[in-house]
């Protein structure tokens, strides 16, 4: 919905007038025209409705999708990544990866949506490229030289973490996380924070790396104390517990894994769940690092 179908859906439910909706000091007729989408609306107006008729502004904005296009794209996304057969679905996702493939000038989500596309997708559809090593230099080089993180520079970062060298991921990390300002990022922003730890943990255990491992666990600890991304806080534990039973070979720490599992499937998280006995498999019976490295699967799609 546009911002003036967005104010008409809350005051027909509401079951109040326009005049009710109406700022003192607004004429009822401009109101009018912000919701037949004739004329815009200014922010502070907008603040007073909301103090007027009581409408919180971040259920208004969850109603009024501001990143529509966006919003459309993860659908499509999510839904080809889980039905990957698909054909219709996956030629307007393929049509798309082409017209960001010949984009030479994409912008911060437009580089996001690329490279999350070719993550995912390049190792299941011949039509996708998998992502070089150029690509890979060039946004590192792009990430290394900002300032200041955005959204999709956080779900960039998720998805080719896998792909920096462990002194670029040891560089870029300190530069994002904790992350800066974070009481005013979105939960989503946050998610792809903590899932780029967690993607480097996992790294980290599949290169037999495990002091590596657990300087990342130790870093991801200090993150989301005052929060509720169980997810997260499971995730961490369970791969805590993982690299426990590696380190040491105490079964406490690989029931604990299985405990993991189990509650992924009792909760009905049956993809995760093969998921992680799949990489646990890995991790616990192979030793071939190089091997293990091949075998390591991250993505947007997996954050969550």
């Amino acid at each position: 919905m546009n911002i003036g179908d967005t104010l008409r859906f809350f005051r027909t439910k509401l079951k109040i007038s326009q005049k009710d909706m109406t700022p003192e000091y607004m004429d009822a007729s401009a109101y009018s025209r912000i919701e037949g989408n004739v004329r815009s609306i200014k922010l502070d107006e907008l603040q007073n409705i909301f103090e007027k008729t009581g409408i919180h502004s971040s259920e208004f904005f969850r109603f009024y999708d501001l990143d529509y296009r966006q919003t459309k794209f993860k659908e499509l996304y999510i839904y080809c990544a889980t039905h990957l057969e698909n054909k219709s679905k996956k030629n307007k996702l393929i049509d798309y990866y082409y017209k960001l493939k010949s984009n030479n000038h994409k912008n911060s989500t437009e580089l996001s949506n690329y490279i999350a596309i070719k993550n995912f997708f390049g190792p299941h559809w011949d039509e996708v490229e998998e992502i070089t090593q150029q690509e890979v230099d060039h946004i590192f080089s792009i990430l290394i030289n900002k300032n200041f993180y955005l959204h999709h520079d956080y779900v960039l970062i998720s998805n080719i973490v896998r792909l920096f060298s462990a002194k670029q991921t040891d560089l870029i990390v300190p530069r994002i996380i904790p992350i800066p300002f974070d009481k005013n990022r979105n939960i989503e922003t946050k998610k792809f924070a903590h899932n780029t730890l967690i993607n480097i943990i996992s790294l980290k255990l599949y290169a037999m790396d495990h002091s590596g491992a657990e300087k990342y666990i130790k870093l991801a600890k200090k993150q989301n104390k005052l929060e509720t991304d169980y997810n997260f806080k499971l995730n961490l534990q369970y791969l805590n517990n993982l690299l426990q039973y590696l380190m040491t070979g105490e079964m406490v720490y690989i029931e604990r894994v299985h405990d993991f599992i189990h509650i992924l499937e009792d909760i009905g998280d049956d993809l995760h769940a093969d998921q992680v006995k799949k990489e646990v498999k890995i991790l616990t019976h192979d030793k071939d690092s190089k091997k293990m490295l091949e075998s390591y699967e991250v993505g947007l799609f997996k954050q969550d």
